[in-house]
């Protein structure tokens, strides 16, 4: 115990000392202490008496550890606020960034005004350093004061102008904080951030693509549609307009710097493809580019980008880019799958030819084989149809397997059985294989639901497979199998009308033994023989409501109570005469879809995407305007505020 207080007294007296070098070793034993997970929060005060050290090393240490508690010393930290003002006007831009981060890092409201002031001198920083510091500490500053927005905005006006690529990812990062929704503010910089976008770093890329698909999705016309209208017109009439917008690229794509990729972009475009806004288009060359990024996250957004603005043939560029970032560690894998698994549902073709990239593979987890599995069974062709159910078949094969990944591979049969007709009497021929020899029930169960979704679909042509699985009842184990099994029989008893009421019998016997789920099932065959053939079955169905009647399952004796008040009584003569519209109506024919279907409905690339819910600030992506957008807005010449600022 004596041995850390001992410590403690020694970095004090480092930090209490005039020698430099003993400042400087005091601080680096903190930051040591800190970096470890150590609380050195106690130090704080003798930490902020060196801030006015002459020492460059001792300060640059002394913001970084001031930094790291300046929110929750606050306090400490206001007596010292004139020295981190006075640091804004330093000759090091290290130094003025590091008191800027300090100052506002700290949670006091009170001094909000003195924080956008700092802001306000460091907007127009000569460094870009200092410049991006401010553009971050933008964001800060709101989350402390909401009410300095009008200001704030002021600033974010500024740092949009600036030219410095080091600037420009935070400048958008700190507008997607402060006012996300004033997409005009965009407007005259919008050029300018398609140009530098691919010479922003990596994380500055992502902000400003995301940001520029909101924007193209608010401002330019549906792609898509314009093709249909093109359609229509004249063959003349495009090539017309296919000069004009190669004029437009020829132009840009100097000063860009992505001659290759536009020339080949135009090349596709003299063949069909819709008319453009030149400043779309110049959107969608810019970007194309960076689908080589070795970073996902770039490759992510630039591949929702084309998903949402870009033009049905040109969105395929995409596919191959994000097939190559699969091969990355688990967690990048599994949120690129999430969006692939929606990708592929709209736009198949993205994918096409790369069906054998999404076989699994022994070391993905779960997680990823189950979308793996999902995009596998939407991309069944059929000329691929022979691979893909191979594969299948031997995933059910290998007992390895996780049993879930098994019972998602039936699953994925049932879906490509009902999609693809051309081996939809294969897999049912497989399936029904399986239900007989095989002795794991967990896969025996699966297949036995999977084949009565699928004889929903034709139950007159499957007549047959509904006598198999009903004579193979008896050796049927798992509850989810026998209760599919008996509502085969019940809904379809006029198919197999001398099977069915031999099969009621046989449950009958076996009644007070079966799980709730397969009761359920019974006592509804049980009523819908008694409604089709009352002479031959009158004195079963009695049997079985009254077995039901003292069942210690709450649903099977309120449904017991409903049908002997319906079907035995006469209390209620309307509905009575009604029984069999209430009883034998057929149901519709389920639909097979993708476990992640309901996900599609959120923005590509979110959190509510890869969560399948709303999460907090999520913002759904902007429709395209009905009307034809004023391109104009973007013309350098409106921008009010003239050239970019702080470009010194």
């Amino acid at each position: 115990r004596m041995r850390p207080v001992k410590k403690y007294e020694e970095i004090r007296k480092l930090l209490d000392s005039r020698e430099k070098k003993d400042k400087l070793e005091g601080m680096k034993r903190l930051l040591a202490m800190i970096s470890i997970g150590r609380d050195a929060s106690d130090f704080f005060t003798d930490v902020v008496k060196n801030v006015v050290s002459d020492s460059l090393e001792v300060k640059k240490l002394v913001y970084t550890f001031l930094t790291h508690y300046a929110e929750s010393k606050s306090n400490e930290a206001l007596l010292t606020i004139n020295t981190f003002q006075k640091d804004l006007s330093d000759t090091n831009q290290l130094i003025r960034s590091s008191a800027l981060r300090v100052m506002t890092s700290i949670r006091v409201a009170i001094i909000a005004q003195l924080q956008v002031m700092a802001v306000k001198q460091c907007v127009r920083d000569s460094s870009p350093y200092v410049r991006k510091a401010a553009a971050h500490a933008v964001a800060k500053v709101y989350s402390l004061d909401p009410e300095q927005l009008p200001a704030l905005q002021e600033l974010i006006i500024i740092l949009l102008q600036d030219n410095s690529t080091m600037v420009v990812g935070s400048a958008i990062a700190a507008f997607n904080e402060v006012c996300p929704d004033q997409m005009d503010l965009l407007h005259g910089n919008y050029r300018k951030m398609c140009r530098l976008c691919a010479d922003t770093d990596e994380w500055g890329q992502i902000m400003i693509i995301n940001t520029l698909t909101r924007y193209g999705r608010a401002y330019f016309l549906d792609p898509n549609q314009e093709t249909v209208r093109d359609g229509e017109e004249e063959g003349e009439g495009k090539k017309k307009k296919k000069k004009k917008k190669s004029g437009f690229y020829s132009d840009d794509d100097s000063s860009s710097g992505s001659d290759s990729s536009s020339s080949s972009e135009e090349e596709e475009e003299e063949d069909e493809g819709p008319e453009l806004d030149p400043d779309h288009a110049m959107l969608l060359s810019s970007t194309q580019p960076l689908l080589r990024s070795r970073n996902s996250g770039v490759v992510m957004a630039v591949a929702t980008l084309f998903h949402y603005l870009a033009p049905r043939d040109q969105v395929a560029k995409a596919g191959k880019s994000l097939v190559r970032v699969l091969k990355n560690n688990r967690e990048t894998q599994y949120l690129v799958l999430c969006n692939v698994a929606t990708l592929v549902q709209h736009r198949r073709d993205m994918f096409e030819g790369s069906a054998k990239e999404f076989f699994l593979r022994a070391q993905d987890p779960t997680c990823c084989s189950l979308l793996k599995l999902e995009i596998l069974s939407q991309l069944v062709t059929d000329a691929n149809a022979q691979l893909i159910m191979k594969e299948f078949n031997a995933y059910i094969k290998d007992a390895s397997r996780d049993p879930v990944l098994v019972a998602a591979t039936i699953q994925a049969i049932g879906r490509v059985s009902a999609w693809v007709p051309s081996v939809t009497e294969s897999c049912l021929r497989g399936l029904m294989t399986l239900i007989g020899t095989s002795k794991n029930e967990a896969m025996v169960a699966e297949s036995v639901v999977v084949v009565r979704t699928l004889v929903q679909q034709a139950p007159e042509q499957r007549v047959k497979m509904i006598r198999q699985l009903a004579k193979l009842l008896s050796n049927l184990q798992a509850p989810s199998a026998r209760a599919s099994v008996v509502w085969m029989i019940g809904a379809y008893h006029h198919l197999v009308p001398l099977l069915a009421p031999d099969a009621l019998r046989e449950l009958a016997t076996s009644f007070k033994t079966e799980t709730p789920q397969v009761k359920l099932q019974v006592l509804n065959l049980a009523c819908k023989l008694f409604l089709s053939d009352r002479e031959h079955t009158e004195k079963l169905f009695h049997y079985i409501l009254d077995m039901c009647r003292y069942d210690t399952d709450f649903d099977i004796r309120d449904r017991t109570r409903l049908m002997r008040a319906l079907l035995l009584s006469s209390t209620a003569p309307l509905l009575q005469a009604q029984a069999a519209e209430i009883f034998l109506s057929p149901l519709p024919c389920p639909e097979l879809v993708v476990p992640s279907k309901n996900n599609a409905s959120f923005a590509l690339n979110t959190l509510s995407h890869c969560v399948g819910h709303e999460v907090p600030h999520y913002a759904p992506i902007p429709d395209h305007p009905e009307e034809v957008p004023d391109s104009s807005v973007r013309d350098p010449s409106n921008n009010t505020d003239g050239g970019g600022g702080g470009g010194g």
